[in-house]
């Protein structure tokens, strides 16, 4: 007897959320089929019936972690209307990220690369959210340079690349970092970077404050007075 739609639906969130942090854990290589459904209470008959294969289900996985991004880090970035808004919200997704709990044991996975397996469908989602996300942060960055409110030498879109690959970085050891590092080292590289290109004054202070830099971060340089 076939399962009622809501049912069908019901398990297949179930099967995608346990390999989702499966596969954040150990990566492709490290899990298998008899894995995911052990741990989402299924057979593996019927694990097969939810998803064609591995790749299948690692690719909808893959899926889901690009929407976690998009939802925590780019859709309210996107909704600022000021440039220097856009790029605050940018970080504040990043440090929010950690109250998500899809996310608590760790994404590192996602990044490993299989020993052999065809995981093509799940790297062209990944290629297509960063080169997404890199235009995305090169538009900003763009923006705020001419609106003169950053200082940012040479190409946006080498900046944007670079911004995705620190951005990746700080994620990565997620599932080892409690909540207030990660966000302490959210802040402290928002802080760095307003230090660096803010032609606005205060940014950095405001970053300090906003997002939760540390106090003993260096303090800008001031005009001597005396």
């Amino acid at each position: 007897m076939a399962q009622p739609a809501a049912e069908r639906s019901s398990t297949r969130e179930r099967v995608r959320a346990t390999a989702f942090r499966l596969f954040g854990r150990f990566g492709y290589d490290g899990v298998s089929m008899l894995a995911v459904a052990r741990g989402s209470g299924v057979t593996k008959a019927a694990l097969y019936w939810h998803y064609e294969n591995k790749a299948d289900l690692y690719a909808a996985c893959m899926r889901q972690l690009v929407g976690l991004f998009e939802e925590r880090v780019f859709e309210a970035a996107a909704a600022e209307p000021d440039p220097v808004e856009r790029i605050f919200a940018l970080f504040a997704g990043l440090q929010q990220l950690v109250d998500d709990e899809r996310v608590v044991d760790g994404v590192a996975g996602y990044w490993l690369r299989p020993a052999s397996a065809d995981v093509s469908a799940a790297r062209a989602v990944q290629a297509e959210f960063e080169a997404g996300a890199s235009a995305a942060i090169e538009a900003v960055l763009e923006e705020a340079r001419a609106a003169d409110a950053l200082q940012i030498e040479g190409s946006a879109e080498d900046f944007a690349r670079a911004f995705i690959a620190i951005m990746e970085a700080i994620v990565l050891p997620m599932g080892n970092r409690g909540a207030p590092e990660h966000r302490r080292v959210v802040a402290v590289l928002a802080r760095t970077f307003f230090q660096a290109h803010a032609r606005t004054p205060g940014l950095a202070e405001r970053a300090a404050r906003v997002l939760g830099a540390p106090a003993t971060a260096p303090a800008e340089p001031s005009e001597d007075h005396s």
